[in-house]
């Protein structure tokens, strides 16, 4: 929720009323926000403030980190991907996550590139790389392959 929160909250900005703002929040932040003093108050701008300060670095530049991409694609190669929507999770979080990086300039196309791939557990990365190595025979083995290549690999091979 942290990542987006500035956006929800500025889409239900037009709403400013508490109630109608935690009946479309996630129950277990609905629950929180219910306990802060100030949802209480009919304060729409105090409110806010203090759902904020339950999330540092939801505003700014700092949204994501680099340290957040490195552990999606830690935790990821520990799990084997079994079909197409697995797949589909992983990558969704992935371009969320790498595509603020790339925007703010934190994240360089190598990089990312070569993090999509290290995030796939061995046995299905062995496999995906077996693949690219036939269909690209002049690859050079020092680049990283473009995660297009690796994302239609993978969803041909699941």
């Amino acid at each position: 929720m942290p990542a987006c929160l500035i956006l929800f909250l500025e889409d239900v900005d037009a709403i400013a009323d508490h109630k109608a703002v935690l009946r479309y929040t996630p129950i277990e932040e609905a629950e929180t926000w219910e306990m802060l003093d100030e949802a209480a108050l009919p304060d729409w701008k105090k409110f806010i403030a203090a759902v904020k300060l339950l999330y540092p670095g939801c505003e700014g530049d700092r949204c994501f980190t680099h340290t957040d991409l490195e552990n999606l694609c830690a935790e990821q190669v520990h799990m084997p991907m079994a079909s197409q929507e697995e797949l589909g999770q992983y990558y969704h979080k992935f371009f969320k996550i790498s595509r603020h990086l790339i925007m703010k300039k934190k994240l360089a196309d190598l990089e990312h590139d070569r993090l999509f791939l290290d995030g796939f557990h061995v046995t299905t990365k062995t496999t995906i790389m077996w693949r690219l190595e036939i269909k690209l025979t002049d690859h050079h083995p020092d680049d990283p392959y473009d995660i297009k290549e690796v994302y239609n690999t993978a969803v041909f091979l699941l």
